[in-house]
């Protein structure tokens, strides 16, 4: 990155830090996940950076990508375990991170394998570090609190406009080419389960991403959707929150459904632990040169 690029991303990590924070301090038993989300959003903007991604609030055995839809009712249940994964970005800048909120001490040592999993693996996180050895860092640390490590989900490197590059960072020891490089910006993102340490798609969808805008066969309001998508998020995953705008809530959905359908969009299900055991998450986004590690977030 140059000086200037750097900074933007720099930036856009304090934001979302801050954002990240404020809305760890709003997780309390009873508070509508769409409140906590709209303010988390709201203060990315209002400091002067753009949410990467819709807010995901997962509650549970929820690893990750459930963030509410449109006049969304659900609420945070007493004695839960709250994931907030938030990101932020300035002209394609992405920073990612996310906290565990836990409203029943139980789970303390379940946030904790996470947290401390985190830690572990940006310690070993250095230029020319295997990729394959910082999952094992974080493997080893869940599984000494008696806990699986979810071995499909992972961190990932970002470029800008991209939030997931092209290179995973395992949770779990894997024989995997590839090795930390000088000048990148990663998300180091360990998830711990009382489960069976891995996650399946559930059946709802919150989240979309445009995939390929040439698709041939679109209506006029599917194409005129699918252009203003392009023009308000370009790559980057979004709500159907954020189309609120244009319509009735119903043909905005039927509409996404459609362009998913038609290959136009590319889903995010909620993804849910495969045994239904509670997660834990923790994450920072790191940026890599010569003689250290950064952490953004």
């Amino acid at each position: 990155m140059t000086e200037d690029e750097l900074k933007l991303v720099k930036t856009a990590g304090e934001i979302a830090a801050k954002a990240r924070d404020l809305g760890a301090k709003l997780i309390k038993p009873g508070v509508k996940v769409i409140d906590v989300c709209e303010s988390v959003e709201k203060a990315i903007i209002e400091h002067g950076a753009r949410p990467a991604f819709p807010c995901n609030l997962s509650i549970n055995q929820e690893a990750a990508h459930y963030s509410p839809i449109i006049g969304d009712e659900k609420v945070i249940p007493e004695e839960a375990i709250v994931k907030l994964d938030i990101g932020a970005h300035i002209d394609g800048y992405i920073t990612d991170t996310a906290i565990t909120v836990y409203l029943n001490d139980r789970m303390e040592r379940l946030a904790e394998a996470a947290k401390d999993a985190l830690r572990a693996a940006i310690s070993n996180f250095k230029a020319g570090a295997s990729l394959s050895d910082i999952g094992r860092s974080i493997e080893k640390i869940i599984k000494s609190y008696g806990y699986k490590p979810i071995r499909n989900l992972g961190g990932h490197l970002i470029r800008r406009y991209e939030l997931h590059a092209g290179v995973f960072v395992p949770n779990v020891f894997e024989r995997i080419p590839g090795r930390i490089q000088v000048g990148n910006t990663y998300a180091i993102e360990p998830f711990a389960t009382d489960g069976g340490g891995e996650v399946i798609e559930g059946k709802d969808v919150t989240i979309y991403s445009l995939r390929n805008k040439n698709v041939r066969e679109l209506d006029e309001n599917e194409r005129r959707l699918s252009e203003e998508i392009e023009r308000r998020f370009r790559t980057l995953p979004f709500s159907e929150r954020w189309l609120g705008d244009l319509g009735e809530k119903e043909e905005i959905e039927r509409l996404l459904k459609i362009l998913s359908k038609k290959g136009v969009l590319h889903s995010y299900p909620v993804l849910i632990e495969v045994k239904k055991g509670l997660v834990s998450q923790f994450e920072h986004t790191v940026y890599v040169d010569d003689n250290e590690t950064t952490i953004l977030t």
